[in-house]
């Protein structure tokens, strides 16, 4: 059966018929993979780049990827347009519409965590949440993983926690480029850990990061480095509450790893670039996760 693409529509006009139908065939109307085997892109900050996000999706066809998880700073951002004729801030429909026909022509789906750039009150006002916290935004193809979701692929648990500090929050606009929601709370900590159960997690996916990477200083600005060192302090708790294996982040703009020690046994960290440095063969702005083993292969390999 042929991929549905973005120019196929209904009888309503809605070019995503095709697409939830052929979801539905599968036995849900929501983006993962079914089999018991899978490999998944993982994607950095794209910071809502179509074009970067149009190659990720041919990107994850050449690797033999069924869709990409995206680790914040996704896009989820206000319509510009209605911001400055209406002063009044809603989230851009059309840009989501956009992505979610690159992902289709390409015939793969998309699953996002928030970042500390997304217009986390306008995207949570958009879209309803279901009971694994997981808020659908193109059904069938795109979604979003606000913080404390957690589900399963081919038996691997994953859990969500987006959320981090913008260092440059003072040259940025309250309501229209920032959002003081960006920082994670106890609470969001709390729901994760309480839907991760007693079973607990394989795979939890952050913004931030456990830790620092290793090429980066902390700040010179102590307001600022007390306020980062704190949102990594709270990742640090979710990884000791929820006990996964794997954490995979973006944020930081820079590819990382790391192996850190908690009390249930050594953690892998694996931490991801952004669009800006995907001219760089070697900046790992993109990687593909296997499943079920949580292998990583880089994409220079």
């Amino acid at each position: 059966m042929r991929h549905p693409r973005a120019h196929d529509v209904d009888m309503t006009g809605n070019p995503y018929h095709c697409v939830v139908a052929s979801w539905q065939q599968r036995g849900a109307c929501v983006p993962g993979p079914r089999a018991a085997t899978a490999r998944v892109l993982i994607a950095g900050d794209t910071h809502g780049n179509l074009d970067w996000i149009g190659t990720l999706c041919k990107l994850a066809v050449r690797h033999g990827c069924e869709g990409i998880i995206q680790l914040g700073d996704f896009g989820l951002w206000p319509n510009m347009r209605v911001l400055r004729s209406e002063n009044r801030a809603v989230i851009n429909h059309g840009w989501l519409t956009a992505v979610a026909e690159r992902c289709t022509t390409h015939g793969v789906w998309m699953r996002v965590i928030d970042g500390n750039h997304d217009a986390h009150p306008l995207a949570r006002d958009a879209f309803p949440v279901d009971d694994a916290g997981i808020r659908s935004l193109r059904d069938g193809v795109l979604d979003w993983a606000d913080r404390g979701a957690v589900w399963t692929w081919c038996g691997v648990r994953f859990g969500a926690l987006g959320g981090g500090v913008s260092i440059d929050r003072q040259s940025r606009v309250e309501g229209r480029s920032w959002w003081p929601t960006e920082v994670i709370t106890g609470e969001q900590i709390d729901a994760l850990e309480d839907r991760a159960g007693a079973q607990g997690l394989d795979i939890l996916l952050t913004h931030d990061s456990p830790v620092l990477p290793g090429s980066l200083r902390p700040l010179s600005d102590p307001v600022m480095a007390a306020d980062c060192a704190r949102s990594i302090r709270c990742v640090i708790d979710a990884v000791a509450r929820t006990r996964p294996t794997v954490v995979l982040h973006g944020h930081y703009h820079v590819g990382h790893r790391a192996v850190l020690d908690f009390a249930h046994g050594s953690v892998r960290v694996d931490g991801f670039a952004s669009d800006e440095e995907s001219h760089d063969p070697h900046g790992r702005s993109w990687g593909v996760l296997e499943l079920p083993s949580l292998g990583i292969v880089d994409a220079w390999r």
